[in-house]
């Protein structure tokens, strides 16, 4: 863990969390923002605006989230209705999110590059679509750019 911050009830706090890595050599990576707190509540959410990397977007939305295994968690999963949502949450998160538990963003850095490729084949031959970023910025498609000069 490299950041850790409590956030005060009933306001909203805007984090900038910048210049911890050095992303500069090709391969896979993960971000978690691991978010929890000391009890459930239905108005509280957690609002992922914009994730950047080498001044590229990774879409909040393509977080894969584990949930904490909490009493509201495991009373949805024991509905039929409640397991279908659940699934549908967990499969489209978009950027609001209301439970507690991780958040991982995957990425590939100049995954043309790896020298382990047959791993971005597997990914790739499920229909699983990763978000490339690039050191080049030659590289970088204009609506990926997190500065658009």
């Amino acid at each position: 863990m490299f950041f850790e911050k409590k956030l005060t009830k009933n306001k909203e706090h805007h984090l900038k969390i910048s210049d911890y890595f050095d992303y500069k050599n090709p391969s896979t990576n993960t971000i978690e923002i691991i978010w929890n707190g000391d009890k459930e509540d239905e108005k509280k959410f957690l609002k992922l605006y914009t994730i950047v990397v080498n001044n590229q977007h990774i879409q909040p939305h393509t977080s894969m989230i584990t949930p904490i295994q909490s009493e509201y968690i495991k009373n949805l999963l024991s509905t039929e209705q409640g397991v279908k949502f659940y699934r549908k949450k967990i499969l489209n998160p978009g950027h609001h999110h209301g439970w507690y538990g991780t958040y991982r963003f995957r990425f590939l850095i100049d995954h043309r590059q790896m020298e382990d490729f047959e791993h971005v084949s597997l990914i790739e031959s499920t229909g699983i679509i990763h978000t490339s970023i690039h050191t080049d910025p030659n590289k970088i498609k204009y609506y990926r750019k997190a500065d658009k000069k």
